[in-house]
């Protein structure tokens, strides 16, 4: 290398840890709430997916993180009053995209999600509607799109729908056969019940059925509007699309679920 050649390799490196030194202008809020594996919430401590992929996020950035468990419900409500600066494990929802700016990491599906029996296959919505005798439980605060929610409509004149603050407490309805689907990414019910003793014999009993009416949907994080200057903002949008790139979320969920409920559920963008 000649020494011309070695100078601009100098100075490219020193203005790029310039760049990551320069990070963000005040420590980041990030509230999480527990979903299955991806994100881990034990004794106030936060682990999992995203927790681990954000940690990354924050070190290209240059940026702290404050990662502080709340239940689903307020977290929403947080990032709507402008309270919490990123909203992660999101999928992409347009009411959302008046409060914040979504960063698609990867592609999910939510499926119906049982036990296994002998019950004929399920195929669409309509053919779930079709089935009264089939108790729902869904987590309070996810949304999967129109489809999905004009269907929570029809499940509550039908009265057959309950409403739970996060996928373990679906996983022990499940297991008592007080609610018998779910709908949901099958991984984030196997992360909840596996992580759990009293419900982890299930995770290894889970049916998935994909439904036509829930397509494959992008997800990934939204950057709060309000919250955030656009200088903390780009900083971190730039970040995450520099880990996307790499495709550094995606491999953390195969780091972290069986390949099959990977493979079912999630794949890269």
């Amino acid at each position: 290398m000649t020494a011309y050649r070695f100078i601009l390799l100098l100075c490219a490196l020193l203005a790029w840890s310039v760049q990551a030194q320069a990070g963000c202008s005040r420590p980041i809020v990030v509230p999480v709430s527990p979903i299955g594996l991806s994100v881990v919430v034990k004794n106030d401590k936060v682990s999992g997916v995203f927790p681990e992929f954000m940690e990354e996020v924050a070190a290209l950035a240059g940026c702290e993180l404050r990662m502080t468990p709340v239940p689903r419900a307020r977290l929403e409500a947080m990032f709507e009053q402008g309270t919490a600066d990123i909203l992660v494990a999101a999928t992409h929802a347009e009411h959302r995209d008046q409060f914040g700016k979504f960063v698609p990491l990867v592609q999910t599906r939510a499926m119906l999600v049982s036990l296994e029996s002998a019950r004929s296959p399920i195929h669409s919505i309509e053919e779930l509607l079709a089935f009264p005798a089939l108790k729902v439980a869904l987590v309070r605060g996810f949304d999967y799109g129109p489809a999905y929610l004009g269907m929570i409509e029809k499940l509550r004149l039908q009265g057959r729908v309950s409403f739970e603050k996060d996928p373990l407490e679906v996983a022990r309805l499940l297991k008592a056969h007080i609610v018998d689907v779910t709908i949901m990414p099958a991984s984030a019910l196997y992360g909840a019940a596996v992580g759990d003793p009293r419900v982890s014999d299930i995770a290894y009993r889970l049916r998935a059925e994909p439904l036509d009416d829930l397509p494959w949907t992008p997800a990934g994080v939204y950057l709060s509007l309000r919250s955030l200057n656009d200088t903390d903002r780009k900083t971190l949008e730039a970040a995450l699309r520099e880990a996307s790139r790499g495709q550094r979320l995606f491999q953390a969920y195969r780091r972290y679920y069986p390949a099959h409920l990977v493979a079912l559920g999630t794949r890269a963008l």
